[in-house]
């Protein structure tokens, strides 16, 4: 049998480890910097457990251990620190600010040859509520991402408050059920505009209401997104979110991060967790979200206690491909393994006195040098 590797799995050869240990000591540095705490999580989580959180975001693997115990491997690092807050922690500890490094794994059908590993780096926030909170968490988000080394980065943020008060309203008018608010969720989230309009065809949906779902995931841009929004919904009551995203988004442009991010109302998210501010992460010529991140607040709840809260994760691998792209538009060699290593110096070892070499490679250490003992004739 060949010696390969599991679908979606791979090997990371000590060229490319090196550029990924680069970008996540730069990244936990600034984290580190912003007062979170490092934290690790366990690989398997029971999964009754974690679904009293809130709906998985994806697909994780399954299986049973030998206690009969239906587990999951992690598919997803937010649920496990709510459940790690609730069941290890107490209110006397928050605020915490937590920040972790971690694989997560995710099933994937084999037709779309899609990876079904990841490594996120991520923050969770929790006890702390507001929009200096929000902001704290969208301004984090793109400090990492130039720490990694991205250049030419966006961040489009929304609430997901404005939809949910919405759909209650199209549900209340009795013309639409719970599944029917579902399924908008999911095209919002997917951004899928020709299935928001046919689902805004219902019979019977008040065409107030229709003529705000097809408008909403069209305005995007800065502080006049919000006034038009406002303009939009407040013939319908709704209020839910916007004054928090208008304070966020006076502090985001008060500390000159204007230019980088967008108010977009397509962003919001299907997962029933997510409670206000939603936010995603993109660069240019990725097909996917460099990560994305928002509040939560009910979600610690389904644990037994209650906290606001809100983070991010974003993801290593996409960070890596958009530095990539980054350095083929500017015409420079791609940052990858020389890059993230320093000049490696050799200090040969002599038959007559091997220690010497030790001392001596001990010393450039001791400078910061990177150092590797040469090897003898014949055993290389």
């Amino acid at each position: 049998m060949l010696p390969i590797t599991p679908r979606g799995f791979k090997d990371v050869l000590p060229g490319e480890a090196r550029w990924r240990e680069a970008i996540v000591s730069a990244t936990r540095t600034t984290l580190s910097l912003w007062g979170y705490a490092p934290i690790e999580t366990p690989t398997l989580e029971v999964l009754e457990v974690l679904e009293q959180g809130g709906e998985l975001s994806s697909t994780p693997f399954r299986l049973f251990d030998t206690d009969n115990e239906l587990l999951v491997l992690r598919p997803d690092v937010t649920l496990q620190v709510a459940r790690m807050t609730a069941s290890r922690l107490s209110r006397e500890d928050m605020p915490l600010r937590l920040r972790y490094v971690e694989r997560v794994y995710r099933e994937e059908e084999g037709l779309k040859a899609l990876s079904r590993q990841f490594t996120q780096i991520g923050i969770e926030a929790i006890g702390l509520s507001g929009a200096e909170a929000d902001a704290e968490v969208v301004l984090l988000a793109a400090e990492v991402l130039g720490a990694a080394g991205l250049t030419n980065f966006t961040l489009a943020l929304g609430t997901v408050g404005v939809l949910r008060e919405l759909l209650a309203l199209c549900e209340a008018s009795g013309a639409v059920d719970r599944d029917w608010s579902r399924a908008m969720l999911r095209a919002f989230h997917a951004g899928n505009l020709v299935a928001i309009n046919q689902l805004s065809s219902a019979p019977g949906l008040p065409s107030r209401y229709a003529e705000v779902l097809r408008a909403l995931p069209l305005i995007n841009g800065k502080s006049e997104a919000l006034d038009r929004v406002d303009r939009l919904v407040a013939p319908l009551g709704i209020r839910d979110g916007l004054e928090q995203l208008r304070a966020t988004w006076a502090i985001i442009q008060a500390c000159g991060l204007a230019e980088r991010v967008t108010v977009d109302f397509s962003v919001v998210s299907a997962y029933d967790y997510y409670t206000g501010l939603v936010f995603e992460a993109y660069a240019p010529g990725l097909g996917k979200a460099l990560g994305n991140g928002g509040r939560y607040d009910r979600m610690l709840e389904g644990f037994g206690i209650s906290a606001p809260a809100a983070g991010f994760a974003l993801g290593l691998e996409t960070i890596m491909q958009a530095l990539l792209n980054e350095d083929a538009l500017l015409n420079r060699d791609a940052p990858g393994p020389a890059a993230a290593q320093n000049e490696l110096r050799l200090v040969p070892l002599d038959d007559d006195n091997p220690a010497a070499a030790f001392i001596e490679a001990a010393r450039l250490r001791a400078q910061g040098q990177a150092v590797m003992l040469g090897t003898r004739e014949g055993e290389r």
